[in-house]
């Protein structure tokens, strides 16, 4: 399970019970492999906010060693550098989709399941009033060409 996945399940889950269930299982999940490969037992100490030098220090371990366990901290780690080098440039995507949306909308273009669905996650994951009404928007109007 990729870290972002998580936090991604995590922001979507707001208000339904059942998904927070389910972001709150995948969570406790995650942090139980990070408590089998990392800490006192096996003698290396987690990196909560990996740097690039940490992700080419635990390659190099595993390729070293050639040890699955140490392939797995090298996963671990570099799946966690990339979610957060990936929200260094989250707001721009997510302007980019937002733009993307309104632009369909207002062009009067056919508006699709997906368009629907990426509107949805937008307005979680950006719960502004102007994206919960685009995404409202977009609903209807797929809805009316139906």
């Amino acid at each position: 399970m990729e870290y972002s996945e998580i936090v991604k399940a995590e922001k979507l889950a707001t208000g339904n019970p059942m998904e927070i269930a389910k972001a709150a299982q995948l969570k406790r999940d995650y942090e139980g492999n990070i408590a089998a490969f990392f800490g006192e037992e096996s003698g290396v100490s987690f990196v909560p906010v990996p740097t690039a030098e940490d992700v080419e220090r635990f390659n190099a371990k595993a390729a070293e060693t050639g040890d699955a366990d140490d392939h797995a901290r090298a996963s671990i780690i570099s799946d966690r550098f990339a979610h957060f080098e990936g929200e260094k440039i989250a707001h721009l995507v997510n302007r980019a989709t937002g733009e993307q949306l309104r632009t369909k909308l207002r062009s009067g273009e056919k508006i699709t399941a997906s368009d629907v669905r990426a509107a949805h996650e937008f307005a979680k994951l950006n719960s502004t009033a102007d994206n919960i009404s685009l995404y409202s928007q977009l609903k209807r109007k797929q809805e009316e060409e139906k």
